[in-house]
């Protein structure tokens, strides 16, 4: 191109930065950093304007007096839709004439985004879950069982509702004992070699969930506690390598019970000198910000849903005000700035997840990130790759295929939270007309996320050879997010058909606006995705998973979803039985795990029999079938 020659036409984020655009696609300025490079059409931009603005604002009026109106969305398939979604037709009728002005309607969506909140009378503390957490709809389940009316989860009459006090899920919520310092030495320590193993562990299970350490770095410090303190480093802190010990003491294989006790109580003895001080959060640097991060992933071994949250939170605004966010602090290719782009999506993706299962805001805003992906590295970059377990320290690191996917997955969770479950999405009858068109676009934004896919993160592949053990435990974290995002966004249809005796009716009642048929399939598809990806990672791919706790929560979620599908009194023989076969899976996945929060695996796997027992009871009054399901899944007795 001669120069001073006119480009005929910008990208929208070259418009909008008021930049030169060179009109490729995508551009210069998009390329580097994987933004969507987006054209206007070759209509004259001042018609077109105005005739999408005539357009939309025609659209809001059609909805508000009850005109039928048709809206054009995408039609893109989702990684568990498949076929039968692209033959799907790509309109969708969203402010039909069967979408009036109904105050009970209009109650009843208002009513799905409710959340619970929850006291400790003890010590004064309250927590709010909004409607996307699992706590949530464990209160629902809870209701549904007893055929409670379903206004009380807006008027409650306790300050602990009843299906947390039944479930006695308040010990995922509160500190045991007003979260007391563990009694004893604080300066106990383990042997040399069994740290050595604890540190190994973390970096097998939990590094390539969050890979932001460096193995050979922690080993070092670790080592260097056995030196005399005048040849230690001074003025070094170890609170990160405290909190990979207690990571990695929650993640080791232990030897009978009483190994396991001895295990979680050096873990706890570590998380408490890991404690963040009021230096770290007044002055903010990346190790601090790394340090947020594992006490976070701390805090999901345990279930603590609640501590996640806000050290999550702590750790999105310490990246932020490290300028992590932007794109001139960030650019560059060398080593440094690459451990700055991981820790900074990383915290990314776990923050942003977080905030949609806790039915919470998130910290982060897109409009204000600019920040491009980590990079896949040479294997020349990084060091030591020589020895056997260097590609389990370095692989997940170097190749950031999962860092990207995941970051992806975090966006569309936002999306979620506010197109779906926010009261914004239903302050009016025309804004639920727009759901469906909402929830198009999540699924085609979602379903993007498994284009770019490395071979050894498909996870919805099942015949792909087994990889490394850092891949399988990527895959596994990556496809249990995927379908977890997914249930949730179609979830709110399962819990709407339940305010109606049937789905006819209900059907019959909203119109063709929300099609609840599709979106429950979807959504007990999604559940069960879930129970068999673990399963299958569990019991063949890579058993050493199991021992990470932490996918004990999204796994009940999923099969207290199926559970709740049950409960229609419309619900055949057949499909229960095949619901109970796919819990009994799940069942067997508790069983597996070790450590899990304040209890253990089989603990919470007994929760969710106990949940089944009392779906099975709700479900048919017909001794012979009941005794039938006995027989085939002795469980339920």
């Amino acid at each position: 191109r001669p120069p001073g020659a006119r480009i005929t036409r910008a990208c929208e984020r070259c418009r909008s930065r008021k930049v030169r655009c060179d009109g490729q696609t995508p551009c210069a300025g998009c390329r580097p950093r994987h933004f969507p490079c987006i054209y206007r059409s070759a209509t004259r931009p001042s018609r077109e304007r105005g005739r999408k603005l005539r357009n939309s604002r025609s659209a809001i009026s059609a909805a508000e007096d009850g005109s039928p109106t048709r809206l054009i969305v995408p039609t893109t398939t989702s990684a568990s839709a498949g076929i039968r979604a692209a033959a799907r037709p790509n309109t969708i009728d969203i402010t039909p004439q069967r979408f009036p002005n109904d105050p009970v309607q209009f109650k009843r969506h208002r009513e799905l985004r409710a959340g619970i909140g929850v006291s400790n009378v003890d010590t004064g503390s309250f927590q709010f879950y909004g409607p996307s957490s699992h706590f949530c709809f464990i209160q629902r389940m809870c209701q549904r069982i007893a055929q409670s009316p379903n206004e009380t989860i807006l008027t409650p009459s306790d300050t602990v509702p009843d299906g947390v006090r039944k479930w006695n899920l308040e010990r995922f919520m509160f500190c045991v004992n007003g979260c007391q310092d563990p009694t004893g030495p604080r300066a106990a320590y383990i042997s040399q070699e069994l740290g050595i193993g604890l540190i190994d562990s973390y970096f097998e299970i939990l590094h390539p969930q969050i890979p932001i350490l460096n193995h050979s770095e922690i080993v070092d410090q670790w080592r260097s506690l056995w030196k005399p303190p005048a040849q230690q480093k001074p003025d070094r802190r170890n609170d990160i390598l405290f909190i990979v010990l207690a990571i990695g003491a929650r993640v080791t294989i232990a030897a009978g019970q009483q190994e396991t006790s001895l295990l979680e109580g050096w873990a706890d003895h570590f998380a408490a000198q890991a404690n963040p001080s009021t230096a770290v959060l007044e002055d903010p640097s990346l190790s601090s910000t790394q340090l947020l991060l594992l006490k976070a992933m701390y805090a999901y071994q345990v279930m603590r849903p609640n501590d996640a949250y806000l050290y999550l939170g702590f750790a999105a605004r310490n990246a932020m005000v490290l300028g992590l966010n932007r794109f001139q602090v960030m650019d560059g290719t060398n080593v440094t700035v690459h451990a700055l782009k991981r820790a900074f999506w990383t915290v990314y993706a776990h923050e942003r997840m977080n905030a949609l299962y806790a039915g919470r805001p998130s910290a982060f805003r897109d409009e204000m990130i600019d920040a491009p992906y980590p990079e896949d590295l040479p294997l020349t970059a990084t060091t030591d790759a020589s020895t056997e377990s260097s590609d389990n320290h370095h692989g997940p690191t170097r190749l950031c295929g999962f860092i990207r996917a995941m970051a992806g997955i975090g966006r569309v969770a936002d999306l979620v939270f506010v197109k779906i479950y926010s009261p914004a999405s239903v302050a009016s009858m025309a804004q639920i007309a727009l759901l469906p068109a909402a929830v198009a676009g999540i699924d085609g934004r979602l379903g993007a996320v498994t284009r770019d896919l490395p071979l050894y993160l498909q996870f919805y592949d099942t015949a792909l050879p087994i990889g490394s053990g850092w891949q399988e435990v990527q895959r596994l974290t990556l496809g249990s997010n995927y379908y977890h995002t997914q249930m949730l966004t179609h979830r709110p249809a399962l819990l709407f058909r339940a305010f109606f005796a049937s789905l006819d009716e209900a059907q019959r009642r909203v119109g063709h606006a929300l099609e609840l048929e599709h979106s429950i399939q979807e959504t007990l598809t999604a559940a069960t995705n879930i129970i068999n990806l673990t399963h299958d990672v569990y019991f063949r791919r890579c058993p050493r998973a199991r021992f990470d706790g932490s996918s004990a929560t999204i796994m009940v979620a999923a099969a207290v979803t199926l559970l709740y599908d049950v409960l229609d009194p419309t619900t055949g023989a057949e499909h229960a039985r095949e619901v109970f076969a796919t819990v009994e899976r799940a069942v067997e996945c508790l069983d597996q795990i070790e450590h899990v929060g304040p209890t253990s695996g089989k603990a919470v796997s007994l929760d969710v029999m106990r949940i089944a027992k009392e779906a099975l009871r709700t479900t048919t009054t017909d001794v012979g079938v009941n005794q039938d399901f006995i027989g085939t899944f002795p469980w339920l007795q």
